[in-house]
C-alpha cells in the first residue's frame, strides 16, 4: 500500500465504518435483548431515553456522520478512478459503509418515531413488539454493512 491521501481516508472511514458497525453489534446482541427482559413501559421508557441521547451526542453523531461522508468521499474518488488497483473494492467498501445512514433514516428513525408516540394507557406489550422486532432487524443491517463496508475499505486502501 502506498500512502495517499485516497488510502488514508479510506482507512478513516474503515476504522470509523468498523466502529458504527460495533456499536449497532452490541445493541443486536445485548442491549435490545436486555430490553426486552424487562416491563415493556420500562423499555419503551428506556429506549426513548437511547433515542434521545443519539440525537444529541457529538460522538456518536460525529462517529457515525463522519464515518458515512469520509466513505462517501473514498466511493466518488473511486468512482471517477475505477481502473486503478483497489478502486473497485473501495466503491463497495463506500456503499456498504454508507448502507448504515440510509438504513437508519429510512426504517430505524421511523419507527423511533413511532415510539416516541406511544400513549400512556397504550397497550405496552404490543406497541414494544411492534417497535423492537423490526427495529432489530433492521439494526442487523446497521450492523453487517459497515462491518463488511469496513473489510472492503481496508482491501481497497492497501491495494492501492
Amino acid at each position: 500500500m502506498r500512502t495517499n491521501p485516497l488510502s488514508v481516508l479510506a482507512l478513516v472511514a474503515a476504522i470509523g465504518s468498523a466502529a458504527v458497525g460495533g456499536l449497532f453489534f452490541a445493541f443486536s446482541t445485548f442491549v435490545m435483548r436486555g430490553l426486552n427482559r424487562i416491563n415493556p413501559v420500562d423499555a419503551i421508557i428506556a429506549m426513548r431515553g437511547i433515542n434521545a441521547e443519539a440525537q444529541v451526542n457529538t460522538a456518536f453523531l460525529v462517529l457515525f456522520f463522519g464515518s458515512a461522508l469520509a466513505a462517501l468521499v473514498v466511493g466518488v474518488v473511486a468512482v471517477f478512478q475505477l481502473r486503478k488497483p483497489g478502486s473497485r473494492y473501495l466503491l463497495a467498501g463506500a456503499v456498504f459503509a454508507v448502507i448504515a445512514v440510509l438504513v437508519t433514516a429510512a426504517f430505524n428513525v421511523p419507527l423511533n418515531d413511532q415510539l416516541e408516540q406511544v400513549k400512556p394507557g397504550t397497550n405496552a406489550a404490543q406497541a414494544w413488539h411492534d417497535y423492537a422486532d423490526p427495529w432489530t432487524l433492521w439494526n442487523h443491517v446497521r450492523t453487517v454493512c459497515p462491518l463488511i463496508g469496513a473489510a472492503l475499505l481496508v482491501v481497497g486502501a492497501v491495494r492501492r
